[in-house]
Order: structure tokens, then C-alpha cells, then sequence
């Protein structure tokens, strides 16, 4: 369980191995260099709130965090170098909620917003995920605040459909052997926003 009370930004970011997966509407920075890769596994980690979790639903998340009060404000996607060796990489995709009474998007993505929210609506309602979370510092003007923001990672990605939009099914396992008919796939923990705060529910 996350409280929300002292929490000014929530930021969920996807890891991707594939390019193609990443919504084409978000803007993209520039590479990870080197440097910045170093300098950021250097800052204090932030308290890990969520530990990593298999097959996660996250259907109606969005929904229930902007009734508590959040409004996406920022989107990007960035290539970044995976662990030390430089030459491979993956995608970073985050996207950014403020408190609504502090959201101030520019005006380039105020005209791009509903459609970064949809691509990112259809992410959320269309696989399952490994999360992990985690409670980091918020700075304003430099210095550390009493706020604080909450990154929830989403990894290891699990298509509900298949390519043609069937959904998939698979046969459940028991001691380690498939049995019965083929099912839709299922979740086994869900993110959701009850009351005040962050949980998974199973």
C-alpha cells in the first residue's frame, strides 16, 4: 500500500526491447549518452514501495489516478544502453501526472495530450506487466522537498491478443503438467488506486 497524500508526481515508465512497440506520438530525447547512464545509477535510490511483481493488470489504473486527483503532463521515449555493455539497448517510455492543481503542460503537449493518453490507455489495457515502484525524492528549484513522486516500472510485457485481435488463451498448469481446455489469459494481481493510495490487489 502507496500513500498518495504527500506524493506531487507520479511517473509510469515502460522498458521496451522493441522500437516498434513505442507509441509514435510521444516525442523522443536524445540518446542516453554515456555520461548521463553513469550519473544515473548514481543518484540516491528512491525506497522501493512495490517489489517486482509478475502478471500484473493494470486495466483500469489510469482511470482511478486521475480520480484521485492526477493529469498527465508530459510523455517522451528514450534509447538508452542496457547494463554495461554500451552497444545494446532499450527503450524507455515515460509518462508523467501531476497533481492536478500544480499540472501546467506546455502548450505543444496540451494539443497532443488526449492522444498520448489513448496510446497509453491501450498499453495498460492490453497486457500484463511485471511492476515494481518506487518512492523518490522531489526537488523544486533544486532542493529537496517534503513531496515526494512515485515511479511505477512496468517490465516484461505480456500480449493479451494475439496479431489478428483474438484474444490468447492458454491451459492453466497443475503441478507443473496443463490441464483442462485453453482460457483467456488472467491476471494475478491488479494496480489500482483505492482511496488515497496505491495497492495490488489479487
Amino acid at each position: 500500500m502507496v500513500p498518495l497524500r504527500d506524493v506531487r508526481m507520479v511517473a509510469i515508465q515502460f522498458s521496451f526491447s522493441n522500437r516498434e512497440v513505442v507509441p509514435a506520438v510521444i516525442r523522443q530525447r536524445n540518446r542516453e549518452t554515456p555520461f548521463e547512464n553513469v550519473a544515473r545509477h548514481l543518484r540516491t535510490a528512491g525506497e522501493r514501495v512495490i517489489e517486482p511483481t509478475e502478471n500484473v493488470y493494470l486495466k483500469e489504473f489510469l482511470t482511478e489516478l486521475e480520480a484521485a486527483g492526477f493529469e498527465l503532463v508530459d510523455a517522451f521515449y528514450q534509447c538508452r544502453p542496457k547494463g554495461e555493455n554500451l552497444d545494446r539497448t532499450y527503450y524507455m517510455a515515460r509518462f508523467l501526472f501531476a497533481r492536478r492543481e500544480l499540472a501546467v503542460p506546455s502548450a505543444e503537449f496540451a494539443l497532443v495530450r488526449d492522444s498520448i493518453r489513448t496510446e497509453l490507455q491501450e498499453m495498460l489495457h492490453t497486457a500484463f506487466w511485471r511492476v515494481r515502484a518506487f518512492l523518490n525524492p522531489f526537488y523544486q528549484n533544486g532542493k529537496e522537498v517534503a513531496e515526494r513522486s512515485l515511479s511505477i516500472n512496468l517490465e516484461y510485457r505480456v500480449p493479451l491478443f494475439l496479431p489478428d485481435g483474438q484474444l490468447k488463451t492458454a491451459r492453466r498448469k497443475e503441478n507443473g503438467k496443463k490441464v483442462g481446455d485453453p482460457q483467456p489469459l488472467r491476471p494475478d494481481f491488479r494496480l489500482a488506486v483505492v482511496g488515497d493510495t496505491v495497492q495490488l490487489l489479487s
